[in-house]
């Protein structure tokens, strides 16, 4: 019989049956877990002070969970915003106002200024194209006409097609822009209006007020307003990374968020490596994070988890709970029960508040918490851990 058996009366010499004694942080073992092929090693320190044997706990208390653990693989990234586009200039005439950087435009806010009119953005998939006037067809009428509405001017349907109802409105929104009266002619020429899948947020300047705005010419870049973490990762880790999986993102700071792949790249980029070190291979990853709790960092440096290993639905209890057993193996303290469900020399039964070491098999270990099995171990039950 084991100094655990739960049939067996308490050992005679005790001292050498009970689980090991130490006082302060003392490395028990060193536990291994195979992942897709590798090997996770996790130290496990539980630095234990209390014996088996005890009328209630002199030790720190946690309780045993069930949970999600998740084992992740840490890669460099940089957090900014998703997407980025070039606006140019459509309308002739000279730039007389352009948007602060950083500054974010949404719907019917002007882009920019042309002759001190300004050329204004709205919501759409397809480009503007042409001059928009009424008995025009097209997916573009359709996203004017649907701009309109969201500006809150109506009297038409929105569909594609140019009626002369959508020239009334386009006349009242020609007013409101403030636009000369000779310019309020219900008809939308090329260049007043660029169409963007959202927001945009003004990351550059592409040239400067007074200069001409030529046909073509390039006025401003931006991204959107989304905020995004890119990864360059390296090519043996691209199983790692898998469209619409979540990862935990590390801000400046220390601060955590979660994030959402969205895309992941086939296209390999290749860096020459430096001082004679070998090339480095790389797939683009990007990430969403959620733009209020990504902050107002831009281009800042993070740290990205990317999941390698998931147990679901399992019983788990801080590393720091285990106790080395003298005759080999694991367990943890259960503090204050009374049930008796474990034996050996601090078996608790009938005792009302005595504690009780229950031998533990080890799974997982993954933020400073490991996967145990065990008879007795239940979620909430109370355990002893080290201070």
């Amino acid at each position: 019989m084991t100094a655990l058996d739960r049939t067996a009366a308490p050992p005679q010499d005790e001292a050498t049956r009970r689980p090991r004694r130490r006082t302060g942080w003392a490395v028990a073992a060193l536990a291994v877990a195979v992942i897709g092929g590798g090997a996770l090693y996790a130290l496990v320190a539980p630095g234990r002070t209390t014996p088996a044997t005890t009328d209630g706990p002199k030790e720190d208390t946690a309780t045993v969970t069930r949970q999600t653990l998740v084992n992740s693989q840490q890669v460099d990234g940089t957090l900014g915003y998703a997407g980025s586009t070039t606006v140019n200039a459509q309308l002739p005439g000279i730039v007389t106002g352009l948007p602060g950087l950083g500054r974010t435009i949404t719907r019917g806010h002007p882009l920019y200024s042309v002759d001190e009119t300004p050329v204004v953005l709205m919501y759409g998939s397809a480009p503007a194209y042409r001059e928009l006037k009424p008995g025009e067809e097209g997916q573009d009428v359709r996203q004017l006409e649907t701009n309109l509405r969201a500006l809150g001017y109506d009297g038409f349907t929105a569909d594609d097609t140019y009626t002369a109802a959508t020239a009334s409105a386009v006349e009242r929104w020609q007013k409101d822009l403030g636009l000369p009266t000779g310019e309020r002619t219900g008809k939308v020429p090329l260049g007043r209006i660029v169409f963007a899948s959202g927001a945009l947020r003004i990351s550059a300047h592409r040239t400067q007020a007074g200069s001409d705005a030529a046909p073509g010419t390039p006025v401003l870049a931006a991204t959107s307003d989304k905020r995004q973490v890119h990864v360059d990762l390296d090519v043996a880790n691209q199983s790692l990374a898998r469209k619409n999986e979540k990862v935990t993102v590390s801000l400046p700071g220390g601060r955590t968020v979660q994030g959402t792949i969205t895309s992941v790249g086939t296209v390999v980029t290749v860096t020459p490596g430096t001082d004679g070190g070998s090339d480095k291979s790389t797939i683009g990853v990007d990430i969403a994070v959620n733009s209020r709790d990504a902050g107002a960092y831009t281009q800042a440096p993070v740290t990205v988890g990317l999941r390698t290993a998931e147990k679901k639905n399992v019983l788990t209890v801080p590393v720091t709970a285990l106790l080395a057993l003298s005759e080999g193996g694991y367990g943890v303290e259960v503090v204050g029960t009374g049930t008796g469900t474990g034996t050996g020399s601090g078996s608790g039964s009938g005792s009302g508040g005595r504690s009780t070491i229950i031998p533990v098999t080890l799974g997982m270990f993954a933020d400073g918490r490991v996967e145990v099995s065990g008879r007795g171990l239940a979620a909430g039950t109370e355990i002893g851990v080290a201070q």
